[in-house]
């Protein structure tokens, strides 16, 4: 019951994390068009850069040791302590650094009013806090306090970003956001730890050292392949090509949060089962969760690859054709990060096979350079798309073939040809209203009414035994005998 409140919340969060840029990012691209949103893109991927090295494997660890500690408030309040401690230092010290770039790289020097607030914005990351309140399965409050916040930055995008000379705005408006976010979680940590009796010579900060190294390995070569890709592009290419690269590339994140969100709140749930020697309710919450991920990926990718030229018309305008190719190569990325994210951050963490995720990502980050440099100069914002696909493959088979050590895979296959066999109706459904539907966003629509109504037919009256049939029978014995 508690993991599917923690589904419920997350995909909730999840939800508006698309709804909400679907809003505003149209509003920006139109108002600043393609070369300022690619220098806003590229001053946040380079700042969100910094955050991962600074997070030194806490996102993973921090969730993993909270969810261990969350029973005993006492061990809580120092596990806590600790952990921030050491991601405090690792964003004082980074942040010197990250000051040093914007003096001495003239790619920044011309923006250092942006980068001078990227660098606020990167300060007060340290605050966000994400990791506590996953492992303590507050996803209630984590998608409160993230609705609040997102309604603030909706207001202020269309009070504050009137033309293109307002671009500095945007992260003059995160770094705001951020200190909002700050006193929120600073309430919720007083009600929940109990810092009276913490004796600050007794925090252990150096048995946190050498796993949390193993994991910043991890993120930092998993960094390399995953927010690089836009900052090479902007040095080897041009911040027009950073636009058209990144607003395709963020239109497919926007789904990739959604699906990634039923990973995130199944985690301490695994977690925990693991640890208590439960390996058949592990296994079978595993699979579960990859049915789901697989039959609505599948069809998103579909979707986004046959109707790019209307999504990005719709969205962005044909001032941003040059990004719907990049949106078409990038679109299979939905369906192969839900896989790493079962298979890489959900078994292996779970299990603790740490240096398998940091082998995995170690082959991701030598293949990210060395196409990067190959493709990037002459293909620009295509080559840097082609870079990102062919390295998360990569990441993703090497996921599979560990995970393949730990459990059994032979009826996922089963699954992921059947919901491949599945797509053949929604070809037909897309190829038919393109031709007969002449209005962009109608067509849009019609589309998406008749590819829910498929999935709906084919997950609940074909497929046999589906996780949506179990959910949905479920729901209606419990409808019938409350009547």
């Amino acid at each position: 019951m508690e993991t599917r409140k923690n589904v419920f919340y997350n995909v909730l969060l999840a939800i508006t994390q698309v709804l909400f840029p679907l809003i505003t990012f149209p509003y920006l691209a139109r108002t600043l068009g393609p070369e300022h949103v690619g220098v806003l893109n590229f001053a946040e991927s380079f700042a969100k850069y910094f955050v991962l090295l600074a997070a030194l494997g806490i996102p993973i660890y921090g969730v993993r040791e909270v969810a261990k500690a969350a029973s005993d408030r006492t061990l809580l309040t120092k596990t806590f302590s600790e952990i921030f401690i050491i991601n405090a230092l690792g964003t004082m010290l980074l942040s010197v650094i990250f000051l040093g770039f914007i003096i001495a790289l003239p790619q920044l020097a011309a923006e250092k009013s942006l980068f001078s607030w990227a660098l606020g914005y990167f300060i007060l990351q340290v605050f966000q806090l994400e990791w506590f309140f996953s492992g303590m399965n507050q996803f209630k409050f984590i998608a409160i306090r993230s609705l609040v916040i997102r309604l603030c930055f909706i207001a202020a995008v269309f009070l504050l970003i009137r033309n293109t000379n307002d671009y500095v705005n945007y992260f003059r408006m995160q770094v705001g956001l951020a200190v909002i976010l700050a006193a929120f979680n600073g309430k919720r940590l007083w009600d929940l730890l109990d810092f009276s009796g913490l004796s600050f010579t007794r925090l252990e900060l150096k048995k946190h050292i050498k796993p949390m190294a193993l994991l910043f390995l991890t993120i930092f070569t998993i960094s390399v392949y995953f927010s690089l890709d836009t900052i090479l592009l902007g040095f080897l290419a041009d911040n027009e090509s950073v636009g058209y690269y990144s607003s395709a590339l963020k239109l497919n994140r926007l789904f990739i949060g959604v699906l990634s969100a039923i990973s995130v709140a199944m985690f301490p749930g695994l977690v925990s089962l693991y640890h208590k020697g439960e390996k058949e309710a592990f296994v079978l919450l595993v699979k579960q969760c990859f049915y789901v991920l697989v039959s609505l990926s599948m069809p998103l990718v579909l979707g986004i690859v046959t109707c790019a030229p209307e999504i990005i018309h719709i969205l962005l305008g044909t001032a941003f054709d040059r990004a719907i190719l990049p949106l078409q190569i990038t679109a299979p990325l939905i369906l192969i990060i839900s896989m790493s994210g079962i298979f890489g951050f959900q078994i292996l963490s779970a299990v603790g096979k740490d240096k398998s995720i940091l082998i995995s990502a170690l082959i991701g980050m030598f293949i990210s350079i060395i196409l990067a440099f190959l493709l990037v100069p002459t293909l620009k914002e295509e080559g840097a798309a082609i870079t990102i696909l062919l390295t998360e493959l990569a990441v993703c088979i090497a996921f599979v073939f560990f995970t393949r050590k730990e459990i059994s895979l032979s009826n996922y296959t089963t699954v992921f040809f059947q919901q491949l066999l599945g797509l053949v109706p929604y070809l037909g459904i897309v190829f038919l209203f393109k031709l007969f539907v002449p209005t962009l966003l109608l067509r849009l629509l019609v589309i998406g009414v008749f590819s829910l109504a498929w999935f709906v037919v084919l997950q609940l009256m074909i497929l046999p035994d589906t996780v949506f049939r179990t959910q949905w029978n479920r729901l209606a014995d419990r409808f019938n005998k409350e009547e």
